[in-house]
């Protein structure tokens, strides 16, 4: 495909063509396996449909996640890509198929069109690719076009999808690298064009002109200003004399896991809001010492020590202490033969598990349930499944009611290890996602 040489417009180091035989080689790939989920949740669909199951199919997207890796997210995407492929979208089926699409044009199709009528739908793909090729249309030019397709033959349908997607409005933040996070989401325009405004509002009437921080930077800052509580944008430029310098008030933030190892001291073994105050003493004195080097986000993981100086500060603090000579003591019989899990051991598996336990799922131990792996025997307790922590792990609703069901089988490895085995005979292990996990063999 690439040829050797040098100098002139670079043409002659790329064959074009072959690169357009891969694009389509590709596209071919994503409708095979966008075909193919489809067809394995229809068939679920259809052998579930007289029986018991809750949501027939629902399996189907979990064994394919499993399987390829993927989230339920995008497998259930695939799912509904296909059943629209069938039903609402024949043009764009047959360019698919054909490579002539890929998936990334195929999905601005698909996500543009899906609050149309079945009618309206496909009146507006056919006057898409009337209007000529649109193989080579980028997705950002793609949508573009489909949107003033959508104007000109849905106009009536257009306040009944907006007072729709309004119902449909939502805010994520999901974890990146470096003690980042994404914070994304969907609001009224009117609401967003609100929020835009008043950043911006503060990222320059809050400041002064020796405020080092970019614009954006500002933007960011201001953002968390309104959320914690403070309400303006405290001035960047370190000026005693600013005169923008007002002291925020009441700023709070979110709660953090503070793993105490055998080399951090300071906390003792006091109760959380006093491990609290004795670091931020600490911390405004300039002494590190007791400062521990580990902190954790619940959901979104760990932070560096300068982040973790400035929640034990702002934020609520829950003190783990965590030993590598330590080993976890047996629950004494009295507790461990109760099905009610002492408040004490139910923070425990919390901060141990960090998530749901169950293969990919990203929901949060403090959503979730705490669930006995054996299963408590109420009859005889005995003979049951303990109360301790070796016999516990967090699981969240919909996958604590998947094990009640019977759709898997789940046991317990030792040090919070889990081993799940599908109906298909196939086994995940999954580990604890949690600051006591990983800052234990630290």
């Amino acid at each position: 495909m690439f040829e050797t040489g040098g100098g002139g417009s670079g043409n002659e180091l790329v064959d074009v063509a072959g690169l357009a035989e891969s694009k389509r080689v590709l596209a071919c790939a994503e409708y095979r396996q966008i075909r193919v989920i489809g067809g394995f949740h229809a068939a679920r669909v259809a052998a579930e449909a007289s029986g018991s199951v809750g949501i027939p199919g629902e399996s189907a997207a979990n064994e394919v996640s499993l399987a390829l890796g993927m989230s339920e997210g995008r497998v259930w995407f695939a799912i509904t890509l296909c059943e629209d492929l069938d039903t609402r979208l024949p043009l764009t089926d047959t360019a698919f198929s054909a490579g002539e699409l890929d998936l990334a044009q195929v999905r601005t199709i698909h996500h543009l069109l899906q609050n149309l009528s079945d009618e309206k739908a496909r009146i507006v793909e056919a006057a898409l690719f009337a209007r000529g090729p649109i193989d080579r249309l980028p997705p950002a030019r793609l949508s573009g076009r489909l949107r003033r397709l959508v104007a000109r033959y849905d106009r009536d349908g257009f306040a009944e999808r907006s007072a729709r997607a309004k119902q449909e409005r939502y805010i994520s933040v999901k974890q990146c690298d470096d003690g980042m996070a994404f914070l994304s989401g969907e609001l009224p325009s009117l609401d967003a064009a609100t929020i835009w405004n008043r950043l911006k509002e503060m990222a320059i009437g809050d400041v002064c002109a020796g405020d080092g921080r970019s614009m954006p930077q500002r933007h960011a800052d201001a953002l968390v200003a309104l959320a914690d509580g403070s309400g303006r944008l405290t001035c960047g430029c370190g000026r005693n004399d600013c005169a923008t310098a007002i002291p925020a008030t009441g700023k709070r933030g979110p709660l953090v896991q503070i793993v105490v190892s055998d080399g951090s001291i300071g906390f003792g073994a006091s109760a959380s809001a006093s491990a609290s105050a004795s670091a931020s003493a600490s911390a405004s004195s300039g002494s590190s010492a007791t400062i521990p080097s580990i902190g954790f986000l619940p959901g979104v993981g760990p932070l560096d020590p300068e982040t973790v100086r400035e929640a034990i500060a702002h934020s609520a603090t829950q003190r783990i202490h965590v030993s590598a000579v330590d080993p976890v003591e047996p629950a004494p019989d009295i507790a461990a033969l109760r099905y009610r899990i002492p408040r004490a051991l139910a923070d425990r598996i919390r901060a141990r598990d960090g998530v749901c336990r169950f293969p990919h799922c990203p929901v949060p131990a403090t959503s979730c349930d705490i669930d006995h792996t054996t299963p408590f025997d109420h009859a005889n307790p005995s003979e049951g499944g303990r109360t301790e922590e070796a016999n516990l792990a967090c699981l969240c609703r919909r996958h604590h009611r998947w094990k009640t069901q019977g759709r898997m089988t789940v046991r317990q490895l030792g040090d919070g290890l889990l081993r799940w085995t599908m109906s298909d005979g196939q086994a995940y292990d999954t580990e604890p996602d949690s600051p006591t996990f990983w800052a234990a063999g630290a």
